[in-house]
């Protein structure tokens, strides 16, 4: 019985927790999966469109301004320098 109570407390502490991140933490993973997955797969030899390109652009230029933690920002500039070079190329520069 007590551990169906502390796994029911758990429970709740869990949902409230997520309740509380709002969307704001929400779209801050959006925009770090739009960052980093186009410059991961670029990095892999794949192929992504123009579209997802920019869009990947303004996502990491987003995160740079907002993001507090060091290993993140590290891994958001390396994403938009590979981006930035793979625009540059497209663009024959």
């Amino acid at each position: 019985m007590r551990r169906f109570g502390l796994s029911l407390l758990l429970v709740s502490c869990l949902l409230c927790g997520a309740q509380g991140t709002g969307t704001g933490a929400l779209a801050a993973n959006s925009d770090l999966s739009r960052c980093i997955d186009p410059a991961t797969v670029l990095s892999a030899g794949g192929d992504v469109s123009y579209q997802e390109l920019k869009a990947a652009q303004s996502a990491c230029a987003r995160l740079k301004q907002s993001s507090p933690d060091r290993k993140t920002l590290l891994r958001i500039d390396h994403a938009a320098e590979t981006i930035d070079e793979e625009v540059q190329r497209r663009a024959g520069r």
